[in-house]
């Protein structure tokens, strides 16, 4: 049977954790690489990758998206793990890792450096990760590239919604640049689409939400990573799989 192998950021906890843990259970081809930034207190993605069930399909590595350096030297572990088989490529990047800081400040009272928490992790690490393992979807087969956007990232819907302003920023900028990488890879076969996750019940905002983890990562699996195609390319979706306003 071919593999399809995912790579997931942030997926020590929450819906990263989530998104793992669905994809392995819907889809029995799927091999996932399970990043973290501090893999050795990641207990519970240790103990997802050592089920019976899981074993040889999840490979833990450690990733700080917020850290350059760090990147490249994960780029380069994973190369030389073994994971990958002989053919070295990925299928799929999940660019889960994300914060949302300083939301509750007003935005006639943010400070630029407000702003800049929220992008150094939420476009500057995704960019950095996306540059860093772009060679290893060129050698798989599934060409794809998934950003956790948000509705926050809508100025349609979320523009005169006076909260979450930097954290918003940082969303839009991420779907502008998503939008652009479309653009870019789409005539070389990849597929690149933005989603909302939905409110979720999560670490982000203290277990306020509307629907769990659980519940979110298996409408996403259905409805964005396994519905994926080239016609999506560069789409902006809702967890349920229709499209967003921008």
């Amino acid at each position: 049977m071919s593999t399809f192998t995912y790579l997931i950021t942030g997926a020590s906890r929450s819906l990263g954790l989530g998104y793992a843990r669905a994809l392995l259970a819907a889809r029995p081809e799927a091999r996932v690489v399970a990043a973290a930034r501090n893999p050795s207190a990641a207990t519970d993605l240790q103990a997802l990758a050592n089920e019976d069930a899981n074993k040889g399909r999840v490979h833990v590595l450690q990733l700080d998206v917020e850290d350059k350096a760090q990147i490249a030297k994960a780029a380069k572990d994973l190369e030389a793990c073994g994971f990958l088989g002989e053919a070295g490529g990925i299928d799929a990047l999940i660019h889960n890792a994300g914060v949302a800081l300083n939301h509750q400040t007003k935005p006639s009272q943010l400070e630029p450096e407000d702003v800049l928490d929220n992008l150094k992790i939420n476009v500057f690490g995704v960019l950095n990760v996306n540059k860093a393992f772009l060679p290893f979807l060129e050698k798989g087969k599934g060409k794809q590239i998934f950003a956790l956007s948000s509705v926050c990232a809508s100025i349609e819907q979320w523009g005169n919604n006076v909260m979450t302003p930097a954290y918003s920023v940082s969303k839009t900028a991420l779907n502008m640049w998503m939008s652009k990488l479309a653009a870019e890879l789409g005539p070389k076969g990849f597929t690149a689409i933005m989603f909302h996750p939905g409110y979720v019940k999560s670490d982000m905002n203290s277990g306020a939400g509307e629907i769990t983890i659980e519940e979110a990562a298996d409408f996403a699996v259905k409805n964005v990573f396994l519905a994926a195609k080239p016609e999506l390319n560069g789409a902006f979706l809702r967890y349920s799989g229709e499209k967003m306003p921008w």
